[in-house]
């Protein structure tokens, strides 16, 4: 039981995945209500940033090396890394990689799995916030420019302006309502259940995404994805997610960082969000496999890393 509960989130995740792709053609009319989607987009991107803290931002102005290095491994490294790789995944799953690989760091699980490692999660927060704000030109211009055969020139463009209105927009009136001091105190108390809201309307999207996947497998007569794609997948996900990681803290120990910044710039560098992803594959018209696949073999890998960065801070700290 306690491990269902642990893990409830990528439970609904597979079996919410597993209904819209099979009840596609009974759920397209759900999907073709195109302002329910940019809506769930907008609440769930507000629902996010509203508990966040930008006083952060101060700590980027007095040490900005660590956000700045996570930053380029975020929005930089890992896109170059995925554009030769994914073309190991066939037409079907290379450009949803890329689109993958172009998105921001995670909004919620950078901060919380670099504090469960013992690294500081206020970096992890800070990058959070300046990749997120980036996303709107620098997601669609990275999938545009590196999967530019499988899109065209005005969902590139549409793509700018939506991730603009919907999601940076969204995240900056978040901040600005925690202006209001009463406000964010109720947000800052009431963190975990405006988390759950944003996973309910992440699910949402996830099931939006499956549905998206479906009706275009069913309309080109079938699904072109073979066995040894989906395992390419996998493996290539792994080698950059790892990679990028573990390289972001040797860079910042190679900078001069401390313990805690070096664990901090490994997991906010390598992480990415799923939200802004499935907004941007749905618009775009590519596959959401390797982004599921991306957020749920980084929760499972961040997860073990965490557990052993920490036992072995434990084990330090005892001597």
């Amino acid at each position: 039981m306690k491990l269902i509960a642990s893990n409830w989130f990528l439970l609904a995740l597979m079996a919410t995945l597993v209904a819209g792709f099979s009840g596609a053609q009974v759920c397209r009319v759900v999907v073709e209500v195109t302002w329910l989607k940019w809506s769930v987009v907008t609440v769930t991107m507000f629902v996010m940033a509203w508990p966040l803290e930008f006083r952060h931002l101060y700590r980027t102005v007095t040490r900005p090396l660590g956000p700045i290095l996570a930053t380029v491994l975020n929005l930089l490294l890992i896109p170059l890394l995925a554009w030769p790789l994914s073309y190991l995944l066939g037409d079907e799953l290379g450009p949803g990689l890329i689109v993958a690989a172009a998105v921001p760091t995670t909004l919620a699980t950078g901060a919380v799995w670099t504090r469960r490692a013992g690294g500081d999660d206020s970096l992890a927060i800070m990058v959070t916030i300046i990749t997120n704000l980036l996303c709107f030109f620098v997601t669609p211009a990275w999938v545009y420019y590196l999967a530019g055969n499988e899109t065209d020139q005005a969902k590139f463009v549409g793509t700018i302006f939506k991730l603009l209105y919907f999601v940076v927009i969204p995240m900056i009136v978040g901040q600005l309502v925690r202006f209001h001091k009463p406000s964010a105190g109720w947000a800052t108390a009431n963190k975990r259940w405006l988390s759950l809201a944003a996973q309910l309307g992440v699910l949402f999207m996830i099931f939006l995404g499956a549905v998206s996947t479906g009706i275009r497998v069913a309309e080109s007569g079938g699904l072109n994805i073979r066995v040894d794609e989906i395992f390419m997948m996998i493996a290539v996900i792994l080698f950059i997610h790892l990679s990028v990681c573990f390289f972001g803290m040797r860079l910042a120990k190679w900078f001069g960082l401390p313990k805690p910044e070096q664990i901090a710039v490994g997991f906010s560098g390598s992480q990415k969000t799923l939200m802004v992803g499935l907004s941007t594959a749905i618009n775009m018209g590519v596959s959401i496999i390797p982004l599921v696949a991306y957020h749920a073999l980084q929760l499972l890998a961040d997860t073990v890393i965490a557990d052993k960065l920490r036992g072995k801070e434990e084990r330090a700290a005892s001597r």
